[in-house]
């Protein structure tokens, strides 16, 4: 936790899996699978939440799954489908919007609105 805290990494050669240090996951530590809290291999339940403690490895296993499920999805908008106004502004505002939601993978179109500037 403190080397976390920090930012201080971890050396690879102890944890030997590129994803798992890529994903910050150290195999040789227990987790908790609801609040992610790290802790050391003799312990067996998490302290806040009264769980039973995953493995490095199983942790490991999960989060690469739900990378590649995140992943998968398109980020393509197909004709017909259907689409929501979340938001109205120029459009210089409404960036930072889809960017946000670009990094969760969630399609989204900014358009100009007709009765605006004709100048780009």
């Amino acid at each position: 936790m403190f080397k976390k805290l920090f930012g201080l990494e971890k050396k690879e050669a102890k944890r030997g899996n590129p994803d798992a240090v890529r994903l910050g996951v150290d195999l040789e530590m227990s987790y908790c699978p609801k609040c992610n809290e790290e802790y050391r291999l003799d312990v067996e339940r998490c302290v806040h939440c009264q769980v039973e403690l995953i493995s490095g490895e199983e942790r490991l296993g999960l989060l690469t799954s739900k990378e590649q499920g995140f992943t998968a999805r398109s980020m393509e908008i197909a004709d017909g489908e259907s689409m929501v106004a979340i938001r109205e502004g120029k459009l210089r505002d409404l960036k930072p919007y889809q960017i946000l939601l670009g990094k969760d993978r969630i399609p989204a179109l900014l358009n100009g609105d007709a009765a605006g500037c004709a100048k780009g």
